[in-house]
């Protein structure tokens, strides 16, 4: 068994570590670190350090705390690898049970950790922040609340919630969960035609072949059945399709859509990692905003 001594001593054989970075929001914390970096102590035949790192001035603003864990060492970038998943899964864990909010700094990366060289030396580093603002007077802020309240005599509530899911994905900083959102937000505008009187024939027809079909598991085969019925639903891409067709948005924009909807559901549902999100949140945003701004929920 490796001690950490040897880990620490010999560089040269366990050249590989690596970090975590993450921020908790206001509820979550720890207590005692008052900004130093510190060696935890725990059972494992691994040193791990636990570091705080600057975050933007508006996180920190609200309460929020970066940090980061590194986990020294491994004799390979695949171990080290290996290391940092089983360290992240950790600490999402301690998240979940403490009911903290948590980011991981995981933006284009395939796993939510970084490997470090160790035998490289250390040079000067330097770190920056940006931010776009968009405040507006007070008059401009009326105006725009003003004709707004005048358009619908009743808001839909599709509508509502479609623009409280596009505008809450703006606060995630996560470009996953913002596409995830922003994908829901379309879904909410588009109506899952009933296509009883097209397919119920064919339907009755699929499950009387499974009722006699000898499966051995009454499970699978209730399974199957619901599965059947619900395809006198329209599917909710199929939906979203005709609804852009309805708005009449161009073919480019709305491939894009049926574009951005897969890669929703590659991460949703294969557990895909699908790197450069930015440029497609940042479209489908617009996009939407263009959606809300048309006439076709005015009432």
């Amino acid at each position: 068994m490796v001690s950490r001594k040897t880990i620490r001593e010999k560089s040269n054989v366990f050249s590989w570590a690596t970090k975590v970075d993450f921020t908790l929001n206001s509820r979550g914390g720890l207590k005692d670190l008052d900004n130093a970096n510190v060696s935890l102590l725990w059972n494992q035949d691994y040193i791990l350090t636990l570091e705080t790192r600057k975050i933007h001035p508006q996180l920190e603003g609200a309460g929020a705390t970066g940090y980061r864990l590194i986990i020294d060492a491994a004799d390979t970038a695949c171990g080290a690898e290996n290391l940092g998943s089983k360290l992240a899964y950790a600490l999402l864990t301690v998240a979940i049970e403490k009911h903290w909010g948590m980011s991981l700094s995981w933006p284009d990366s395939p796993l939510p950790c970084r490997v470090i060289d160790r035998t490289v030396s250390k040079g000067i580093s330097v770190q920056g922040f940006g931010s776009v603002t968009s405040h507006v007077e007070i008059p401009e802020f009326i105006s725009v609340l003003e004709k707004s309240f005048e358009r619908h005599s009743k808001v839909p509530y599709s509508l509502l919630l479609s623009m409280e899911l596009c505008a809450s994905s703006r606060v995630e900083s996560n470009n996953r969960s913002k596409l995830i959102m922003l994908v829901s937000a379309l879904e909410a505008l588009s109506k899952q035609h009933d296509l009883s009187s097209e397919v119920q024939p064919l339907i009755n027809d699929l499950i009387s072949v499974v009722n006699n079909y000898d499966f051995g598991d009454d499970s699978l085969r209730q399974s199957i059945s619901g599965q059947i019925k619900g395809l006198k639903r329209e599917s909710i891409r199929r939906a979203i399709r005709r609804l852009l067709i309805d708005l009449k948005m161009n073919k480019e924009d709305r491939e894009f859509i049926d574009e951005a909807y897969q890669t929703r559901s590659d991460i949703v549902h294969e557990g895909q990692r699908v790197p450069e999100l930015d440029a497609m949140n940042n479209r489908l945003d617009s996009l939407l905003r263009s959606i809300y701004a048309s006439d076709i929920f005015d009432i």
